[in-house]
């Protein structure tokens, strides 16, 4: 081809409202293309070169998609590809929804050989947007307008409209939104969209989306209240199109959601399109109306907004000049399918007032499904459609035959209670039962031998005077209905059973673990330990009982309220205990500072080690408290530390009865060790061959080692005595006593240590003193312990008193002595109220830490101890123990009073021999 040829045919190409591109394969790079098309690309691409470039770099990635397998098929098939009408949404912003008529075809051998390429492609793209819209168009009036003639539903009219909008404009994302009541009045009430001071819709209407196309679920029930947040009160008040770019510059205005690929999302955009009513309705309620204005010299407007049609996309963006235009025409539609459902409900209105018409009833009963009988006034068959007379077996004549004379001819049955024809006053009850509109339900056999569940319902048909021209009953079967009513009812009364007894099981169940939970309660409220919970991530206190927080205070942690452990225990509920403990000094068994890191608690919680520790704490006035915590981790099921369990034994008096032990252990074993070594050092003197002693040296070597005998098995018979008090196996041999006789024998024992001490004995009894009942041995021990700890601690030159004291009953006629009291009395440096507390106890060592110093003046001397003196003995720490077990052994009490200076009385009662009641020979019989 010449250039010049070319260049004309260039020029012819270029100027072409038509899109031509040539493509060389196998490639597929772009050999030619025409300004037409190429304008219709990217605006990357509007201004730099194509040529060359592959065409899946020049075209987006949505239309290579579809366009290059098209290309592939035709350059190895080498037939032709045309497309008609197209659509294409590329260009919404500018044009909206776009149609193209493509073909690409493959160039021919000869031409492919001349240009030395294997294959080139023939792509044009022609717009045919304008013919495609208005013949959518037109076929969308035609499918709306075919149904708005007929008498479809409002809703199938309005989703029409909205699958036209789609077809046309592209969106997939739209809406009919109505007004509940017709705008007729707007109140001044100012509010800006657009930047355009605007007024909201007076009155309580609402709105609601008739139809809808492309909005999330939640949208589906959007019922908002007209007001300045929603759009189509701006649209009632401007009475034009209205348009949102941007939403988000109106984040108050309220709208629905849109379905963004199952996600919930607000509009980016919207335009909303009003419907108004084409043709208003000349109604007496709109003459009222108009009456009113004139009346009140206002103008209604001429059109009244039924509502909005409304295109939502989910990004911002604008909204082409056409689109507006197919929306109003299709606003139009809408409002002429509203007034065309108004008026196809009055036609059925007049319709149903239109019924008695013999043909239109005819056609009526044969299509109802139930059995329908018509009766004239005076109940003879007037009508029945197909359905009651195959139910009741009728023949086609019954017209104008009594209701009695059909039922006698026909096998069908009601039951008598239902309908009993044979009775007078049958005609009555059918008639009282249409006026009352009774409904009955009943099983009946049918003229085919089925029995069927009917509902009957009796209906009476008034004229416009009210007189009672016709009845119509009509039969509904309702035996599928009934039977499944009857499995539901029988289920549920089979499931009410079921629920019956798991819920009693369930509350029994719940009693056994409301029992189990109280007795861990009491359980744990009633053990001699504390018990502490800790829960492991925050170190919180989630349970602790009473017992433990009496510990935390004997600790001296201040937890409130001190007087009440009950409610001290709900206030340490969610302390952390870390900063509750960790500041307590604590120490180990050797005396080694422990601190919080080493205590069973944290090693339970940070390593889930269980341990047990002996700790001693300090507290006020020098004193210690010794506590035997245990500590163990709970773990969840894949092995997480979750919480400890701390659980704290008070040993503090387990630990000051091992001292005392010990130290009454060290004081035995010194005591034994004296009168041993001094035993040992006279034998060993007497069997020293290098020494001789005189008779008078060697008896007395042995009267000495006698007396350290005698002491030891005094020593020996203590503990063993101490141990039967302790075991309550110390047995009494009552006896009669005289005390007179028993305070001589007493003081005869004691010559000894009264003539040494330079003290004085001043016995005080009074005469025809009745015997009183006890062990009298023991009640002798017990008097020479008292009288010794009185000489031992009496002042130098002082005088012991040893005091009987009748005790006398008021009886009846004359008082009468029913026992006898018997007290030692010093006058020595008295007891503190802590020293009387521990002078009874088993290892008490009071009596030999503080008994008198044997170089305390009046003292025994060591000769004259040892000589003549084999009942002292210094003080063991075991006299008071066991003097108060035997008292205690004969039914009374060894009392104390003393204070400090004060001296110290000793006293206690035995019964006079032979008066005692038989309840204390009973309480005296168990206490032996």
């Amino acid at each position: 081809m010449e250039t010049g040829q070319t260049a004309r045919f260039q020029h012819i190409l270029n100027s072409l409202s038509l899109g031509i591109a040539i493509i060389e394969g196998p490639d597929l790079r772009v050999q030619y293309i025409n300004p037409y098309l190429q304008q219709l690309l990217h605006e990357a691409w509007n201004v730099q070169q194509v040529t060359g470039r592959r065409i899946d770099a020049v075209v987006p990635a949505d239309i290579n998609a579809v366009l290059m397998p098209l290309l592939a098929q035709v350059i190895s098939s080498g037939e032709s590809i045309h497309k008609q009408d197209v659509p294409f949404e590329g260009f919404l912003e500018r044009r909206g929804r776009t149609y193209w008529n493509i073909s690409i075809e493959q160039f021919p051998q000869s031409q492919a050989t001349d240009t030395g390429s294997t294959t080139e492609l023939l792509v044009t793209i022609e717009d045919v947007t304008d013919p495609v819209r208005s013949h959518l168009h037109l076929n969308a009036i035609r499918y709306i307008s075919s149904a708005i003639a007929s008498a479809y539903a409002l809703p199938h009219v309005l989703d029409r409209i909205l699958t036209a909008v789609h077809e046309m404009v592209g969106s997939r994302r739209c809406a009919i939104l109505l007004l509940d009541q017709p705008t007729t009045s707007l109140e001044e009430r100012p509010f800006d969209i657009d930047g355009i001071t605007r007024s909201t819709v007076q009155g309580s209407q609402h709105v609601t989306i008739a139809a809808q196309k492309g909005l999330h679920v939640q949208s589906y029930h959007w019922h908002p209240e007209v007001n300045e947040h929603i759009l189509l009160g701006q649209v009632a008040r401007e009475r034009r199109p209205l348009m949102i770019t941007d939403t988000g510059l109106y984040p108050t205005l309220h709208l629905p959601l849109v379905d963004d690929h199952g996600i919930p999302r607000r509009p980016g955009s919207i335009l909303s399109v009003p419907i108004f009513e084409p043709y208003p309705q000349q109604s007496s309620a709109a003459s009222s109306v108009q009456a009113f204005n004139r009346r009140t010299r206002t103008v209604a407007h001429a059109d009244t907004i039924l509502g909005t049609i409304e295109v939502y996309h989910v990004r911002s963006r604008g909204f082409p000049t056409e689109e507006v235009q197919l929306l109003e025409q299709f606003a139009q539609q809408a409002g002429l399918a509203i007034q065309n459902v108004q008026l196809f409900r009055r036609i059925e209105q007049w319709a149903r007032l239109a019924s008695r018409n013999a043909h239109q009833r005819k056609n009526i009963m044969q299509a109802l499904p139930d059995g329908v009988v018509i009766f004239d006034p005076r109940w003879r068959i007037a009508d029945a459609n197909p359905a009651a007379r195959q139910l009741f077996g009728w023949p086609d004549d019954t017209a104008l035959r009594s209701l009695q004379e059909v039922m006698a001819q026909t096998p069908m049955m009601f039951p008598q209670e239902i309908m009993a024809l044979d009775t007078p006053d049958a005609i009555t009850v059918l008639e009282a039962r249409a006026r009352q509109g009774r409904v009955d339900e009943f099983k009946m056999l049918a003229a085919n031998g089925q029995t069927y569940t009917m509902r009957c319902s009796y209906t009476p048909v008034r004229d416009e005077l009210g007189d009672t021209f016709a009845f119509i009953v009509l039969y509904h079967d309702v035996t599928e209905e009934v039977a499944a009513r009857e499995r539901i009812e029988a289920e549920v009364i089979a499931r009410t059973a079921e629920l019956a007894q798991r819920n009693r099981a369930l509350e029994v169940a719940k009693q056994v673990q409301e029992m189990q939970q109280k007795q861990l309660e009491i359980l744990l409220e009633r053990l001699p330990s504390g018990v502490m919970q800790v829960t492991a991530p925050n170190n919180t206190i989630t349970l602790i009982n009473t017992r433990g927080i009496q510990i935390l205070q004997l600790m001296g942690l201040a937890l409130e309220p001190a007087d009440d452990p009950e409610a001290a225990a709900k206030q340490a509920l969610g302390l952390n205990a870390q900063e509750l403990l960790s500041p307590v000094t604590t120490y180990g068994p050797a005396g080694a500072f422990v601190p919080y890191e080493e205590r069973p608690l944290h090693r339970a919680l940070s390593r889930g080690e269980a341990t047990e520790a002996e700790l001693r704490i300090p507290i006020k006035d020098g004193q210690n408290i010794y506590l035997l915590a245990n500590a163990a981790p709970l773990r969840d099921r894949d092995g997480t530390i979750t919480s400890a369990v701390l659980v704290l034994h008070d040993i503090t008096t387990i630990k000051n009865l091992e001292r005392m032990r010990e130290d009454f252990f060290t004081t035995m074993a010194h005591e034994l060790k004296t009168p041993l070594a001094n035993i040992r050092a006279h034998l060993s003197a007497l069997l020293a061959k290098d020494l001789e002693w005189s008779l008078e040296e060697q008896q007395d070597f042995l009267q000495t080692a006698d007396e350290q005998v005698e002491r030891l098995v005094r020593m020996i018979n203590q503990f063993l005595d101490a141990s039967r008090v302790e075991a309550g196996a110390l047995r009494l041999e009552r006896e009669p006593i005289l005390l007179p006789e028993l305070f001589e024998d007493l003081q005869e024992r004691l010559e000894a240590l009264i003539n040494t001490s330079s003290r004085r004995l001043q016995i005080s009894i009074p005469p025809h003193l009745p015997a009183v009942e006890g062990d009298y041995e023991l009640i002798m021990s017990v008097l020479s312990n008292l009288l010794s700890n009185a000489f031992r601690y009496a002042p130098e030159g002082d005088i012991v008193y040893l005091e009987a004291e009748p005790v006398i009953a008021l009886q009846a006629r004359r008082p009468q002595t029913v026992a006898v009291t018997l007290r030692v009395t010093d006058h020595g440096p008295g007891l503190t109220p802590e020293q009387q507390s521990s002078l009874f106890t088993r290892f008490s060592t009071f009596a030999a830490t503080r008994r008198p110093d044997a170089k305390r003046p009046g003292q025994p001397e060591a000769t004259e101890r040892r000589k003549g003196s084999e009942r002292w003995s210094p003080a063991t720490g075991l006299g008071l123990y066991i003097s108060r077990g035997i008292i205690e052994a004969h039914g009374s009490t060894l009392q104390l009073t003393s204070s400090p200076g004060q001296g110290a009385s000793f006293s206690f009662t035995l019964p006079v021999y032979g008066e005692q009641t038989e309840q204390d020979s009973t309480d005296q019989a168990a206490m032996v």
